[in-house]
């Protein structure tokens, strides 16, 4: 600006301030309150910094815009300057030097607000990248929380689907029991691997009070205080419950009610892994545990497939937020193929060692195949008196409930209440009942043979023969299969594909597989009357004995059947050597039992007894035949009594 323009403002700026003083003491000027007139001064310097700061280019403005900034510059100066020339002639100091040092205020303005607009745009250009950034990074963090809870929601509801029914194994098809209603909390004990008892019916004698049973609540609850409860093998004999704990978990933490059943309960994701299912998988890929998670979680539902989210369990994992539990080692049949699982599970408990892990397995199982991981091995107790007579009259109610479409009215309840009350008071009077009680399998097949108003057996082969002729007879009834089958016709087919299935070390088999182990035994006792897939289909949807695991792929609705059909046609088939030369093999340790059951277990004691060095596994295998056999030699039983006492006194010497 030329030394003329500046002149010309001052000039200007004087003539203003002079009239402003001659009019500040004029008779109408005193009307106004003094604090008000500072007011308009401040409003005046803020009008022209709001014009000023709008203006950051004059060049851009038009001619009439800068006259008008300038007159309102000239102006607003002069005014002031006129007031505190007219405050100071006053004696007014106070107001009169407010007044001159505001004067100058407006002059450097225009200096002020381009500095603080230049400051603010390069500002805006530095920040405003990051700003974006900030703002497109948490809204990206906020979508991947709503898509977390989505997924968690949805996996959780899957897992409520899978685990809200309690399996009755195929003993009764038409009422589906909800497990939450008839679950009886399971005791269970920390032991050494070796002396858990592996054996399905227990002494009632035994059945002491145990300060040290727990439930599993609070070996999880436990798990801070306590590292070594973060890896736990549940071990229990065929039958147990292993496998409803499990679901029963895996329901509790998916429903939310973890902290209902004990106050300390950690919270938890369950992931639930059966490992006959994954066992192909780890044996041929070793996957990382979060992938084989992630992948089994894809396929848990046909309809909706759920699709977790990125790394969502290989990060759960590392925060120690799941629990993984891994349902029946034993159940790996082949025992190289088991101690590839095992090891693969020593492997995840290294990766996440923080991370809680339970293992099911049969004793035997597991012996074969033990974890290295420092794990506490837990045994599962039988029922005790309180837990037999509790899971009675659960069922009964929950059964005549589904009987009735779900009416629970008084008379429901007084029915189911008799019916428990009989079952019940004939457990009592019966020494073998009572011991075969202590097994929640066997429990349900005793209440389901008793509800059906068929005599109760009083052995334990006895009441899979009972339950067998049970299932196997009610589609005869039920008008939908072919009625020149009896039940013993179609139990002979099973025993031959039960065999078959045990001979190749797996309970699982295709339809195609199944039809061409059945066909000749079929061929046999129906002709050419009978389709050997419709047989196997109808043996799936009517008498529950079968069940179709995945589509196309079937298996016995639990182990303990086939190992009781391929016993019994052992027997039959006289196949005895077929066991004997199985006697180090875990996996046939249930089926030489049940056909010890069945027939004169001399034999197999013998073997056992001419082994060079037989294993603590194969003697207490003789034992169990010693107990369980049908019949056994004096002498053999001699013998077999003398061995255990010998090794009694070497152990203690």
């Amino acid at each position: 600006m030329s030394k003329v323009a500046n002149f010309g403002k001052l000039l200007l700026i004087n003539i203003i301030a002079l009239l402003i003083s001659i009019l500040a003491n004029s008779p109408s000027a005193s009307k106004f309150d003094d604090g008000l007139v500072l007011v308009v001064a401040l409003v005046l310097i803020g009008v022209y910094a709001v014009i000023e700061s709008n203006t950051p280019i004059a060049s851009r403005k038009p001619a009439s815009w800068r006259w008008l900034k300038d007159g309102l510059q000239i102006g607003t100066v002069g005014f002031i300057l006129g007031l505190g020339i007219h405050y100071s002639l006053k004696g007014q100091w106070m107001l009169g030097v407010t007044f001159l040092l505001l004067t100058p205020f407006p002059l450097p303005l225009p200096i002020i607000v381009r500095f603080i607009n230049k400051f603010r745009q390069e500002s805006k250009e530095r920040l405003e990248p990051l700003l974006d950034k900030k703002i497109d990074s948490l809204a990206g963090n906020v979508v991947t929380k709503v898509e977390e809870i989505e997924f968690k929601s949805e996996y959780y509801q899957s897992l409520i689907y899978t685990c809200r029914d309690y399996q009755t194994q195929g003993l009764d098809k038409d009422r589906i029991l909800k497990l939450e209603k008839v679950f009886v909390p399971l005791k269970i004990v920390s032991k050494e691997a070796v002396q858990v008892d592996s054996k399905m019916i227990q002494e009632v004698e035994k059945q002491i009070e145990n300060p040290k049973e727990k439930q599993i609540w609070d070996f999880l609850a436990t798990m801070e205080q306590n590292p070594a409860f973060r890896r736990m093998a549940v071990l229990g004999a065929p039958g147990s419950g292993k496998t409803t704990l499990l679901r029963y978990l895996t329901l509790t933490y998916a429903t939310k009610q973890e902290r209902k059943l004990h106050s300390q309960a950690p919270k938890l994701i369950p992931v639930l892994l059966y490992l006959k299912d994954v066992r192909q998988m780890i044996a041929e890929k070793q996957p990382p545990l979060a992938d084989l998670i992630t992948e089994q979680v894809k396929r848990q539902r046909k309809l909706q497939p759920l699709n977790p989210l990125p790394n969502w369990f290989a990060e759960k994992l590392s925060q120690k937020e799941c629990l993984v539990m891994l349902d029946g080692l034993d159940e790996v049949a082949d025992e190289s193929q088991r101690q590839q699982v095992s090891r693969w599970v020593d492997e995840q408990m290294e990766t996440y060692p923080d991370t809680p892990f339970i293992l099911t397995s049969r004793p035997f199982g597991y012996q074969s195949a033990r974890l290295q991981q420092g794990v506490t091995v837990l045994e599962v107790q039988p029922f005790k008196t309180k837990q037999v007579e509790q899971f009675i009259h659960s069922w009964y109610l929950q059964t005549e409930v589904m009987s009735r479409a779900g009416e629970e009215d008084l008379g429901v309840q007084e029915e189911a209440q008799q019916q428990a009350d009989d079952l019940i008071r004939r457990i009592t009077k019966s020494s073998p009942l009572a011991a075969m009680a202590v097994n929640p399998l066997l429990l349900t097949m005793i209440a389901t043979v008793h509800r059906r108003g068929s005599a109760l057996p009083g052995k334990r082969v006895e009441l899979y023969k009972e339950i067998c002729q049970v299932l196997l007879e009610r589609r005869q009834r039920a008008k939908k299969f072919d009625e020149s089958l009896t039940a013993t016709q179609k139990q002979s087919v099973l025993q031959v594909l039960a065999l078959a299935l045990m001979q190749n070390n797996t309970r699982e088999f295709t339809i195609l597989d199944g039809v061409s182990l059945i066909q000749d035994k079929l061929s046999e006792v129906a002709g050419s009357a009978v389709n050997s897939h419709k047989f196997l289909k109808q043996i799936k949807d009517v008498s529950g004995l079968l069940v179709e695991k995945e589509l196309g792929v079937y298996e016995f609705a639990h182990l303990s059947f086939q190992e009781y059909l391929a016993a019994t046609e052992t027997k039959e088939t006289n196949q005895e050597k077929l066991l004997i030369s199985n006697i180090n093999n875990p996996w046939w340790n249930e089926t030489i039992r049940l056909y010890a059951a069945q027939t004169n277990a001399s034999n197999i004691i013998r073997t056992i007894l001419a082994l060079p060095t037989p294993s603590v596994e194969a003697m207490a295998l003789a034992y169990d035949c010693l107990e369980e056999g049908l019949s056994v030699y004096p002498d053999v039983k001699q013998q077999l009594e003398a061995r255990l006492e010998t090794d009694l006194e070497s152990s203690l010497d």
